[in-house]
């Protein structure tokens, strides 16, 4: 039973069930897998930074679009899977850039300077044509590993599973360090912080260098996915996205970023199947932008933990339901070892 308590045993279970499931499906299914655990380490990396050390971040998106025009330009040379590192180490690059202004600002002028990088990475990424290509975008050539070219996106999505529980375990292990401890009371006070004699800039710009790399890796499995890195796909949109993700899956909770990711990526696959089911996807797609904004706002107010809080109060409900059954159970084979003169 010990063993079954242990996250990184239950970590690597989970990864091994999700891709022998993965092999069994077909390219649709192997699709929205890889989709979900792209975003996964995308939400992953931003709770890091947003959750665990209260840094807001709006220029995600931009990080991921350098992790993936890094990586497909060093996909092209012939880098094969080092190519993700190069996307990584050029989003961590860009996030000490972006990382500067949270040494001397904090809160609602932080999120406006994110914001305005989200910007500056956007008009670059369409004019800095001798490099992106422009608005055409960037062609990537499939990535090639271990000798052998990936095609089909069911490789792609075992990939992609597997570098989950990588970020997973790497951000578990790095939570449960001191720079972990230190994280959570930068993010609770700064002040605090100070007087415990944690070093408060250092600590802050750390958190930008670690949720920047994975967020790299990140958009470099988006760009081999695609087989294309476009100025289009990492606009201010999908950082709002991602923002919803850690929201609704639950601030500092890592496994609410899994919860939160597979959430807001499968939430408008559903409802354009429904869409099409009743004959009414124009309208349903529509309303997905609204969908995001009301689901924000209603996590907010009813439960600002997220679907990992939920999650966590669920468990314990069958635990306690579990827990009754089985002392109903015993007062039950109790009643029949007594005789009727015992009971009365």
């Amino acid at each position: 039973m010990k063993l079954l308590r242990n996250p990184i045993l239950i970590g690597v279970v989970l990864t091994v069930l999700a891709i022998a499931g993965t092999l069994m499906l077909g390219r649709y299914g192997a699709y929205l897998v890889h989709a979900v655990a792209i975003a996964s380490i995308g939400a992953l990396s931003l709770n890091l930074l947003t959750g665990l050390c209260g840094q807001i971040n709006f220029a995600q998106a931009g990080l991921l679009g350098i992790g993936a025009y890094a990586a497909g330009i060093a996909g092209n040379a012939g880098w094969g899977g080092f190519s993700l590192l190069a996307g990584g180490v050029a989003s961590v690059l860009a996030s000490v850039l972006i990382g500067l202004p949270a040494l001397r600002l904090k809160g609602l002028y932080l999120a406006i300077a994110t914001l305005a990088a989200q910007f500056i990475l956007d008009y670059l990424f369409k004019f800095a044509e001798p490099i992106t290509h422009g608005v055409s975008g960037l062609l990537i050539k499939p990535m090639t590993l271990f000798g052998s070219s990936m095609q089909s996106d069911t490789d792609y999505a075992v990939l992609a599973i597997t570098i989950v529980l990588m970020t997973w375990l790497v951000l578990s292990g790095v939570r449960r360090t001191d720079l972990g401890r230190a994280f959570l009371v930068v993010r609770e006070n700064e002040v605090v912080a100070q007087g415990m004699g944690v070093n408060v800039a250092r600590t802050k710009m750390l958190a930008f260098v670690i949720s920047g790399f994975f967020a790299g890796v990140a958009g470099g499995l988006m760009g081999f996915t695609a087989r294309l890195a476009h100025p289009e796909a990492f606009g201010l949109q999908l950082s709002v996205d991602y923002v919803a993700m850690i929201i609704v899956g639950g601030l500092g909770s890592l496994g609410g970023s899994l919860l939160g990711a597979a959430f807001v990526t499968l939430l408008p696959e559903a409802i354009q199947r429904v869409g099409e089911i009743f004959n009414v996807a124009d309208m349903l797609s529509a309303l997905r932008e609204m969908a995001f904004g009301l689901l924000i706002i209603a996590f907010l107010i009813f439960e600002p933990h997220g679907l990992a809080a939920l999650a966590r109060k669920l468990k314990d409900r069958l635990l306690a339901f579990r827990k009754s059954a089985a002392r109903g159970t015993e007062l039950s084979k109790f009643k029949t070892t007594l005789t009727p003169h015992q009971i009365k």
